[in-house]
C-alpha cells in the first residue's frame, strides 16, 4: 500500500534551503549589528577618557556641568553632558545610591590595574546615554600638583598596589550624531538583509527548481507512466551531470525490462502449449488408470471362482489320498500338496489386486463396529500358530487389560495385523521370536478419542534406515533372494498402509539391520465419521460408513 507524500520534494527543499538562508543571514547580520554598536560605545568612551583627562590636565573649560554627590545620585534621568568628582569620603553614600559608581568603586579597588569603567544607560524618557568612572589615584594627584602638562592617559600611568585610589570622576555624555549613527547601522542592517535573503531565496529557488526538481520530475513522471504498464517511454534529460546518467540507466532498466518482457511474453505461451498438452496427458493416464482399475477388479474377481474350484477340489484329492499309501500315491499328494499351495497363493495375490483396485477406485467403505482387541488379537494369533509352529517361532502377546471395546472396522484391522504377523514369521528366522502387544495412547488433540496402538515386533533380519519407506511401495520387496525363498507380491504392506488411512490411523516401522522389526499400527479408539481423502492425485475420496 502506498504512503501519501505530506509534503512534496520541491516544497521539502524550498523551504529547507529558505531556512538555512535566513538563518545564516540573521548570524551574520547579529555578528555585524553588535560590531557596529560596540563600535558606537568605544567612540563615546573615547570622548569621555579625553574629557577626563583634559580636567586633569587643568583644562576646566570643557562646556560640562559639574555636579555634586547629591546631583548625580538624585535619580537616573540624563540633565545633559556633566561631570561630578567624589571624594574617598564620599564614596559608600554614592556607592548605596547608585550601582554604576558601586560598580565602579568596587573595580577599582579590588583591581589596581584597572582605572576605567564605562558602560551605556537609559533614562527614564527612554534616552540613551553613556556613563565613564575615572579612577584618580595618589600618582595621578602627585602629577595634578606638578603642573598642566601632564599626561594622565591610562596607558602611560601604571597604577600600582599601593596607588590608592583618591577620587573618582564620573562623566556623563550623550551625543545625537551617536545615536544616529546607530539607527542608521540598524536600517542598513536590516535592509541588506532583506535584500540579501530575498536576492538568495530567488537564487535557490531557481537552482532548485531549474536544476535539481526539474530533472526528478521528469523521472517521477516517467515511473509513474511506467507503474501504468507503458514500457516504450523513456526519460529525456539533458543536464550533463549525475541525472543525465541517472536517465540513461534508467532507459537502459526498461529496455532490459521490455526485453524480458517479451521474453516472459513468449514462455508463457510456450508454457500455456505445453500445460494443454500435460492436461491431456493427465485425463488420458486418469482414464487408463481407471480402466486398468475396472480391470483388475473384473479379472480378479472372475479369476476367483475357478481357483476356488480348483482349491475345492484338490482337496477333495487330498482327502481321497489320505488314507492310500505307496509310492505312486505318495507321488500323488506331493502333487496335489502343491496344487492346493499354489493355488491359493495365486488366490492370495488376486485377493490382493482386487483390494488395491477397490482403495484406489474409492470402493473400500468402512463398518465401524463394536471390536473386543484381546479375542482379535488371541484369533489372529491363533490363525499363524501353525505356520510359526513350523519354523519354532515362540509367539507371545501382551494386552493391556484397561483396553476397552474399539470402535472400528474389525476386518480391515485384522487384516492389517494379519499382514504384520504374517511377514514377521515369514522374515523371522528358525527358533526367533514373534511379539504382539496392545496399548493406550492418549488423544493427537484436545477433544479427540484416545488411540490404540498394536505393534508387531519379530527377530529377523531387520530393513535398513534407507529403506523403510521402500518396503510400503507396490509390488517392492527388499531382496530377489528372500522373494524368492518366501514368496509374496509386495503388496501386503501398500494395502495394509491404505487401510490404516481409511481407519484414519498410522503405520509406523522401527527397524535397522540386524535389529529385527517393528510395525505398529495406531488408530483412533472411536472411528470419527469423516470422509479421508483415498487418492490425492487423483481427486477421490473414500466412502465412509
Amino acid at each position: 500500500m502506498a504512503k501519501s507524500v505530506r509534503i512534496s520534494l520541491a516544497n521539502k527543499c524550498q523551504l529547507l534551503f529558505g531556512a538555512a538562508v535566513v538563518f545564516i543571514l540573521i548570524a551574520a547580520l547579529a555578528v555585524v549589528w553588535g560590531r557596529l554598536q560596540v563600535l558606537v560605545e568605544e567612540g563615546q568612551e573615547e570622548t569621555a577618557r579625553k574629557l577626563a583627562n583634559a580636567w586633569l590636565a587643568g583644562h576646566v573649560e570643557l562646556g560640562l556641568t559639574l555636579q555634586s554627590v547629591e546631583e548625580l545620585t538624585s535619580d537616573s534621568e540624563f540633565r545633559g553632558d556633566s561631570l561630578a568628582i567624589l571624594a574617598r569620603d564620599e564614596f559608600e553614600v554614592a556607592s548605596s545610591r547608585d550601582p554604576f559608581i558601586a560598580a565602579a568603586i568596587d573595580r577599582f579597588e579590588t583591581r589596581t590595574r584597572y582605572s576605567e569603567y564605562f558602560r551605556p544607560a537609559m533614562d527614564p524618557k527612554g534616552r540613551r546615554y553613556y556613563r565613564y568612572a575615572r579612577a584618580v589615584r595618589k600618582s595621578d594627584m602627585e602629577r595634578i600638583r606638578s603642573g598642566p602638562t601632564g599626561d594622565f592617559s591610562p596607558a602611560v600611568v601604571a597604577p600600582l598596589v599601593a596607588d590608592p585610589v583618591r577620587m573618582v570622576m564620573v562623566v556623563q555624555l550623550r551625543s545625537e550624531l551617536a545615536e544616529r549613527q546607530l539607527m542608521l547601522n540598524r536600517i542598513y542592517i536590516v535592509g541588506a538583509g532583506l535584500i540579501a535573503g530575498l536576492l538568495a531565496i530567488g537564487l535557490f529557488w531557481f537552482i532548485t527548481t531549474r536544476l535539481i526538481l526539474s530533472p526528478v520530475r521528469v523521472l517521477r513522471d516517467t515511473a509513474a507512466k511506467v507503474s501504468q504498464g507503458d514500457l516504450n517511454i523513456r526519460s529525456e534529460i539533458n543536464t550533463g551531470d549525475e541525472y543525465e546518467q541517472l536517465s540513461d540507466m534508467f532507459n537502459n532498466m526498461l529496455e532490459v525490462i521490455k526485453q524480458n518482457q517479451d521474453q516472459l511474453r513468449g514462455t508463457n505461451k510456450t508454457l500455456d502449449l505445453k500445460l494443454g498438452e500435460l492436461a491431456e496427458h493427465n485425463i488420458a493416464l486418469y482414464e487408463a488408470n481407471k480402466i486398468k482399475g475396472e480391470f483388475l477388479a473384473n479379472v480378479s474377481h472372475e479369476l476367483r471362482t475357478p481357483l476356488n474350484s480348483i482349491i475345492g477340489f484338490g482337496e477333495v484329492l487330498e482327502e481321497t489320498l489320505k488314507d492310500r499309501t505307496g509310492p505312486v500315491d505318495e507321488k500323488r499328494k506331493r502333487y496335489v500338496a502343491n496344487i492346493i499351495t499354489s493355488s491359493r497363493r495365486l488366490l492370495d495375490l488376486i485377493n490382493e489386486l482386487l483390494d488395491l483396485s477397490k482403495i484406489e477406485a474409492g470402493r473400500m467403505d468402512i463398518h465401524a463396529r463394536p471390536m473386543s482387541v484381546a479375542d482379535t488379537v488371541e484369533g489372529l494369533v491363533n490363525l499363524i500358530r501353525p505356520q510359526a509352529d513350523k519354523k519354532q517361532i515362540t509367539l507371545t502377546t501382551y494386552i493391556q487389560p484397561n483396553i476397552p471395546l474399539v470402535q472400528t472396522d474389525a476386518g480391515k484391522f485384522q487384516q492389517i495385523l494379519f499382514n504384520f504377523l504374517s511377514n514377521a514369521v515369514k522374515f523371522t528366522p528358525h527358533g526367533g521370536e514373534v511379539t504382539v502387544s496392545a496399548d493406550l495412547l492418549p488423544p493427537a488433540a484436545p477433544g479427540k478419542p484416545t488411540r490404540l496402538s498394536t505393534s508387531v515386533k519379530d527377530t529377523g533380519p531387520g530393513i535398513p534406515l534407507d529403506k523403510h519407506e521402500k518396503v510400503f511401495e507396490k509390488f517392492t520387496q527388499l531382496d530377489s533372494t528372500v522373494t524368492k525363498e518366501h514368496g509374496g507380491t509386495g503388496l501386503g504392506l501398500t494395502i495394509s498402509r491404505e487401510l490404516a488411512h481409511l481407519l484414519q490411523g498410522q503405520i509406523t516401522l522401527d527397524s535397522d539391520t540386524g535389529q529385527g522389526a517393528t510395525f505398529t499400527l495406531i488408530i483412533p479408539t472411536m472411528l470419527e465419521s469423516t470422509s479421508v481423502p483415498l487418492m490425492p492425485e487423483l481427486g477421490v475420496s473414500r466412502a465412509q460408513a
